[in-house]
């Protein structure tokens, strides 16, 4: 049963919301968390979103509450290879760029970082992109050795269902290509297995955008923080690219979501424009 949200309510909901997880939601917002949240106040025991609210603000990090409400307010919503332009230009343009640095010595690594992953459909994206690019330069047993990709999301159940690599016909009719399909998946039941090699190129971890940067996310050359920032508030914009700069080496470069900019929000990072579409470089 989905219960009705007063307008205080909503706002004291709002805010917390805000305050965990940087997610801002406008004044329209209200039938939002009464379609997500119902479930949650129910089973909470609470008889209304003001009592369920002073739960959640009391609530500790470990009793899963917190970790619950925001599995239910952020938006999952993902594609294969979504939008195109961005896995273009990493294989014609930035991965022969960086193999060039390794053969030149001046650069072991390439370390990649997908931030709010979801399902995991682009992190897995940017994988076959990368191996697609060692394959046809002779050099596919460098990939592993050579790439990291970090892939993070603040819903732990999105991150299982990630790491298990499996989904659905529907899931896959989402943007993937024949060509990746028969190369990197095989039939699994009523779905489809995604590759160990594939697979395994792609580090999970938990993280809130909202959070500092953890040391254990390391320095990155690409970032791919694309269809997240659309959600939050303009003071958290600001501050999440300030602690993603710090957290890329220098001429590390960076995607957006399609309509997503840094204008206005950050002066750490310079625009490259590029025919197939727009990125960004950290500014030296």
């Amino acid at each position: 049963m989905t219960l009705t949200i007063q307008p205080q309510e909503f706002t004291l909901l709002r805010r917390h919301i805000e305050a965990l997880s940087g997610i801002s939601l406008s004044n329209d917002k209200a039938y939002l968390i009464e379609s997500r949240l119902s479930v949650l106040v129910h089973r909470a025991g609470c008889s209304s979103f003001g009592e369920f609210y002073r739960k959640l603000k009391d609530a500790s990090h470990v009793d899963g509450l917190r970790e619950a409400v925001l599995d239910a307010i952020v938006t999952n919503e993902t594609l294969w290879f979504r939008d195109r332009q961005p896995f273009r230009i990493l294989k014609e343009k930035l991965l022969p760029m960086l193999k060039m640095e390794i053969e030149t010595g001046r650069r072991d690594r390439i370390a990649i970082w997908s931030a709010a992953c979801a399902t995991g459909q682009e992190p897995y994206s940017i994988a076959m992109t990368v191996r697609d690019f060692f394959v046809e330069c002779g050099y596919e047993s460098d990939c592993a050795r050579r790439v990291s990709i970090t892939a993070t999301d603040v819903s732990k159940t999105s991150l299982e269902s990630a790491k298990q690599g499996c989904y659905s016909d529907t899931a896959m009719r989402r943007g993937m290509m024949p060509g990746y399909l028969r190369r990197y998946f095989k039939r699994d039941g009523q779905g489809w297995k995604i590759s160990p090699h594939i697979r395994d190129m792609v580090s999970f971890q938990q993280y809130n955008l909202k959070d500092g940067p953890p040391r254990t996310l390391g320095s990155f050359d690409l970032v791919f923080l694309r269809n997240a920032i659309i959600y939050f508030s303009d003071p958290f914009k600001k501050e999440l690219f300030r602690k993603t700069a710090k957290l890329m080496s220098p001429r590390g470069y960076l995607f957006l979501g399609t309509g997503e900019t840094i204008s206005g929000y950050t002066e750490a990072f310079e625009m490259v424009e590029d025919p197939q579409g727009v990125y960004y470089r950290v500014r030296l």
